[in-house]
């Protein structure tokens, strides 16, 4: 599988935490993408990484969370805020928290709920060697906006701008 390049890379803490994980935890095997704040870095969007997210479904969340053993600390439960309900998890490795997530949903305006999660729609980059999945930066900004994360999503936008015009 060929991926695009990476437009910026991870601090060497999370290079680490990100290397162990697609080592241990092949996409290929189990599917899952790197979203949040590292996988909008690793395309080109200049923000700073606290932590690895990534996302899946139901049934590969758990088998991840089992592949990664005694590094769980949070096991992956039902999570639910006001505008958002996904599985969630926390393991932390090389020193560095990851967050599980699955079954990712937002409320919309009229209560309902609706994915924006379409794994179709992944991008693979060819990270150090290592073929990672990525969501396209439209869908995190899609993703930001539903979240209510305003300046979040401006910022992806601003960055899908500057690289559509070079």
């Amino acid at each position: 599988m060929t991926g695009i390049q990476p437009r910026l890379d991870l601090s060497e803490e999370h290079a680490r935490a990100l290397a162990w994980l697609l080592d241990n935890v092949p996409p290929a095997e189990l599917l899952w993408a790197l979203t949040g704040s590292a996988g909008l870095r690793l395309q080109g969007v200049d923000l700073q990484v606290h932590d690895l997210d990534i996302q899946t479904d139901q049934q590969t969340v758990y088998a991840i969370e089992q592949r990664l053993g005694s590094k769980v600390h949070t096991p992956v439960r039902l999570w639910e805020s006001p505008g958002m309900r996904s599985l969630d998890g926390k393991a932390r490795v090389a020193g560095i928290e990851i967050e599980l997530l699955a079954n990712l949903v937002h409320r919309l305006p009229d209560g309902s709920w609706s994915s924006l999660t379409d794994f179709s729609r992944l991008v693979w980059l060819d990270w150090h060697g290592r073929s990672l999945a990525v969501f396209p930066l439209e869908n995190e900004a899609e993703a930001y906006e539903a979240m209510g994360r305003a300046e979040k999503a401006a910022l992806i936008r601003q960055t899908i701008r500057h690289l559509q015009t070079g």
